[in-house]
């Protein structure tokens, strides 16, 4: 079932002048054509200081032991992790670190299991127009990833992969997205809108997000994939289709979710201070002011003027048009946008009692 040329010649940095050279040389003389599509090099496997490996100096790291502390997929990880047209480095201190990053991912995939326990697909899901903003931009943000990640293993550029699948894990979902629904998702009613529409869009990134690192960590998607029924008759996630990225979710509504989660990145180092300074716990204890110059800011924040406090994670958010006394101009902006936004925060203790079920202070609380 092969065919010639062969779809890619795989090899060491070595054969530049070696196979390549020799396949490529009789290929043309033969056949008057390469006898391969495409050629990929890469470098060689060092110790951590940068040198060779060798029996004779100890310094050999092999895959069977690796597996054996690691598993399998932290050795595919690292292997991924590496820009490999270099030399790379390999040692145990390194591994150590590539097991945070795979826990990180792992734990992405047991928080969405764990909050889908009792959604049925057909039963539950919500119509797309009906999702929750905030839910329709993480699935936009998912089609981005699969549509980056796709080029990107057509174009062998694995470390880019892992770096852009990391970023998705970590900034996009952990700290902006399911940190501002972890509240919603604990105290809303089961078969609330909210839950259903944040479990819609955890079905719809999960099983995205578990097709496009199974090249990559097979064995930690295919026990995703058996630990919740995402595609009927298909058994492993190798068996199941790539992921197509639609187009045409990401118009005005998205940017405004992007330009939400820059004022979050703003507002956060003020909430930070406060904590520091013990005038606050939690998030939840706090009330944010704010207020922006720049007229197209100002729309969309009072547009989502309601969204504000959930997406910030504290009790109350009150807009101003003018700077009132105490506001400071916002930190967690670049210095170009800070001018093109002027916006101007100012955290407080939230008004009101705190509830003992969400923990959010409230005036009208008993009433």
């Amino acid at each position: 079932g092969l065919q010639y040329p062969a779809d890619l010649y795989l090899e060491g940095s070595d054969q530049h002048r070696g196979w390549f050279q020799s396949a490529l040389t009789t290929a043309m003389a033969l056949e008057n054509r390469s006898s391969f599509k495409s050629v990929l090099t890469h470098g060689f496997v060092m110790d951590g200081q940068g040198k060779k490996m060798s029996k004779s100096a100890g310094n050999v790291v092999t895959p069977q032991d690796v597996m054996k502390e690691f598993g399998a997929d932290v050795l595919r990880l690292w292997v991924t992790s590496c820009d490999y047209q270099f030399d790379v480095r390999l040692s145990n201190e390194i591994l150590k670190q590539l097991v945070d990053t795979y826990r990180k991912i792992r734990n992405t995939f047991r928080y969405f299991l764990s909050n889908l326990y009792d959604f049925e697909a057909g039963k539950h899901s919500v119509s797309y127009e009906k999702l929750h903003p905030l839910d329709r931009w993480a699935m936009a943000k998912t089609d981005h990833l699969v549509a980056s990640v796709t080029d990107l293993y057509e174009r062998f550029e694995f470390h880019e992969i892992y770096r852009e699948v990391y970023d998705f894990c970590v900034v996009d979902l952990s700290a902006y997205y399911l940190d501002a629904l972890k509240d919603t998702l604990y105290t809303a009613a089961p078969d609330s809108w909210f839950r259903r529409s944040a479990q819609t869009a955890f079905l719809y990134i999960l099983s995205r997000l578990v097709k496009i690192v199974a090249p990559i960590l097979p064995f930690t998607a295919d026990e995703v994939w058996k630990s919740y029924k995402l595609e009927e008759r298909v058994t492993t996630v190798h068996a199941s289709a790539w992921p197509a990225a639609p187009s045409g979710q990401t118009g005005k509504e998205f940017r405004d979710w992007e330009h939400l989660r820059e004022v979050r990145n703003a507002v956060t180092p003020f909430l930070e201070k406060k904590r520091e300074a013990k005038e606050i716990g939690s998030g939840l204890e706090a009330k944010v002011i704010l207020t922006a110059e720049d007229p197209d800011s100002a729309e969309i924040l009072h547009r989502y003027e309601k969204e504000l406090a959930r997406v910030f994670v504290v009790s109350q958010v009150a807009l101003e048009t003018k700077a009132v006394e105490g506001m400071e101009a916002a930190e967690g902006l670049s210095a170009a946008l800070q001018k093109k936004f002027g916006l101007r925060v100012f955290v407080t203790q939230a008004e009101g009692l705190k509830c003992v079920r969400c923990w959010n202070y409230s005036s009208s609380l008993g009433r």
